[in-house]
């Protein structure tokens, strides 16, 4: 559609160079300013154009009005720009003949806002075009900051003009027709009334002969109104359309709706950009059935589409909360009105819409402006918040370790995050976290699972697919393969160490990480135990079922491992469940609710299985006889543990060969 946009108003330039004359303004070079009788100004200078006067070309004249600052050219390093500020204006008239054309190409796109006092101006990219028959046209700049412009090209015509601004209306409306105010007094008229409308409205949308208005109360409460008709105008949106124009009230197919519309005159101004972004119902779409949102302009992020079927209809779907925080399902009908390009659905992927909300045979809809991918998932909020379902994850993804039944383990490999659960009220922070770890599960797929193998960082936003057993062993089983990031940065991984003679182990399903401990045979059974069997985990030699021969029973080995949970752990109460407001703190917290039972219980090891990806020997040699340093083990004040020293406050482990330990406290 934006080819054909673009196609289409290089067409229109076309059509109008073809049957006037043409004057070019140049304000970006020194020969077009020359032209202008203007001397570019030094750097960092400007020549105001009121000072300069009227400026004749062939016949057109340029005059300026100031705004909140002088209307002037202005040298930017070496680059010239007419700039027009807030309140400014600049016109072009003719004596004789008309003015049928106006092309404006912008310098800057970011603030290229202008307003015409006659005729119908439109924006598309940098280029704003005005097409009408007048003697003279104004355009005026009412917004924050600056319009920069390079150039404007007027067109004329030797025939007389059509439009005057300060001609009288030649069909002027009937007095005694009915008086409306009020966009919230529309519903109220009997279907057929014509009335004219006595207050300003704004625009929230325009689309063909679709126009969607909006109206706010002094508390600031907002009404809106679809108009179908030609209105004669092309507005932007934000644009103040002045009272007097009238319309008929109907109803169709159960929206309310205005047509037959004329006195549509041009816009007195622009809104502040904060009334013109649309209503964020994102979580709350079973809402605007319920609170009439019909003909406003929403926003819904992060929900499931459906494919869009050969009559433009598809099926929005939002995952919500009703009144008493229990999950629903919301779905709502779509159709591509407009007839914007439409993305490849993906059941993995969450969508952004922006749209209008309409009614159809008294069911609601919306209208897509446009459809956009949503960011994924950051992967510590998909295992802290406990998320399942389709989805992708936002972050690097960094390959670990190839495991059994096509899966591969993978981690974010973080030790802080951005907090940004509160983004929208202007509220992130960056805190200290441990790295999350996730399985992807490849199923059967073979050449899917060996691709990955040979991937060292999977990009953000490319795993995609259904995450399930966050409570557990958490893992998303693919739906497409992912991308690796060529030429990959790929950092060590950040493992935590647990001793499991004297740490609480708070390992999470699915974490590799280091951990200390005597390997000891308990009933035919393998597994690792502190120093008085007081606490007994089980060990799963699956992911290296060679190394459990290599092992001598009785000796104290240092094992990397994946740490499994058996059963999901439960909570002491309901009041330490987490809340949809719940600030995330670190997982050593976060943990410490997940408690199945007591720490402290020899329970509590039982809901885990630890299972050795390698191991070596750290004590038990007996032929060892003067005491050595065998370990030194590093903690900073967040609780992370490392083999080597943390900038700051340290607490050192050191453990020596005859198993005793000595605690110390440094400053690196």
């Amino acid at each position: 559609m934006k080819k054909i946009l673009s196609l289409s108003v290089f067409i229109v330039l076309m059509t109008l160079t073809a049957w006037g004359d043409e004057v070019t303004f140049d304000f970006s070079t020194e020969a077009g300013l020359q032209s202008m009788g203007i001397t570019a100004p030094a750097q960092s200078n400007g020549v105001n154009l009121t000072d300069v006067g009227t400026i004749t070309i062939d016949g057109v004249s340029l005059t300026a009005v100031n705004g909140s600052t002088e209307t002037r050219v202005w040298n930017s390093q070496g680059s010239y720009t007419l700039r027009i500020y807030v309140g400014g204006s600049i016109t072009f008239a003719v004596e004789s003949g008309s003015i049928v054309g106006v092309t404006i190409n912008a310098a800057n796109t970011s603030n290229f806002d202008l307003l015409a006092n006659v005729g119908n101006y439109s924006v598309s990219g940098g280029v704003g075009t005005w097409d009408g028959s007048t003697s003279s046209v104004t355009f005026s700049h009412t917004t924050t900051k600056n319009a920069q412009i390079a150039s404007i090209v007027v067109t004329t015509s030797d025939e007389a003009p059509t439009d005057d601004p300060n001609g009288e209306d030649p069909n002027p409306v009937d007095p005694n027709i009915t008086k409306l105010d009020s966009l919230a007094n529309l519903e109220s008229l009997d279907d057929g009334t014509e009335f004219q409308f006595t207050s300003e409205v704004y625009v929230q949308y325009q689309w063909g002969d679709y126009l969607w208005l909006m109206q706010l109360d002094e508390e600031y409460y907002a009404y809106a109104a679809m108009v179908y008709g030609d209105v004669g105008r092309t507005y932007q949106v934000g644009a103040v359309i002045p009272s007097g124009w009238t319309g008929v009230k109907t109803t169709y197919k159960g929206l309310v709706e205005i047509t037959d519309p004329t006195h549509f005159k041009n816009a007195t101004g622009l809104v502040d950009d904060m009334f013109t972004e649309p209503f964020d119902m994102t979580g709350y779409m079973s809402y605007i059935e319920s609170d009439h949102y019909e003909n406003m302009r929403v926003k819904l992020n992060g929900i499931s589409l459906s494919e869009i079927d050969d009559s433009g209809n598809f099926t929005i779907t939002s995952n919500e909360e009703d009144e008493d925080g229990n999950p629903v399902t919301v779905t709502m009908v779509g159709y591509n009105k407009f007839g914007i390009e439409y993305p490849t659905v993906d059941p993995a992927e969450r969508y952004n819409i922006d749209g209008m909300v309409t009614i159809y045979n008294n069911n609601y809809q919306i209208y897509p402006i446009s459809i956009e991918e949503a960011p994924g998932t950051r992967l510590w909020k998909v295992t802290y918040e406990g998320l399942e379902g389709n989805m992708k994850i936002a972050d690097s993804l960094y390959v670990a370790l190839p495991m059994i039944d096509g899966q591969i383990l993978v981690t974010d490999n973080a030790l802080e995050i951005l907090v940004d659960t509160y983004a929208e009220w202007g509220y992130t922070w960056y805190q200290d976290w441990y790295p999350t770890w996730i399985a992807l599960d490849c199923g059967d797929d073979t050449e899917l699972y060996n691709d990955i193998c040979q991937m060292q960082v999977l990009a953000p936003n490319t795993v995609k697919g259904e995450v399930v057993d966050v409570a557990t062993n958490p893992r998303i089983i693919l739906s497409s393969t992912p991308t690796g990031i060529t030429d990959p940065n790929f950092e060590s991984l950040h493992l935590y160490s647990y001793n499991i003679s004297q740490d609480k182990i708070m390992a999470l399903g699915n974490e590799l990480a280091q951990v200390t401990g005597w390997y000891k045979l308990i009933g035919g059974e393998p597994y690792l135990c502190s120093s008085q069997d007081s606490v007994q985990v089980r060990l799963d030699f699956s992911i290296n079922p060679e190394l459990q021969s290599s092992l001598v029973e009785g000796a104290r080995y240092d094992m990397t491992s994946v740490f499994k949970i058996n059963e999901p752990w439960e909570r002491a109460s309901a009041s330490y469940a987490p809340k949809r407001s719940h600030k995330p703190e670190p997982r050593k917290a976060m943990s410490e609710l997940r408690s199945k039972v007591a720490y402290t219980d020899a329970d509590y090891y039982t809901n885990y299985t630890i299972c050795p990806v390698n191991a070596s020997v750290t004590t038990g040699i007996d032929d060892l006889t003067t005491k050595q340093v065998t370990k030194m083990r590093y903690i900073n004040m967040m609780g992370v543990m490392s083999d080597n020293p943390f900038p700051g406050m340290n607490i050192v482990i050191t453990e020596f060969t005859d198993g005793s330990i000595i605690t110390t406290k440094e400053v690196r």
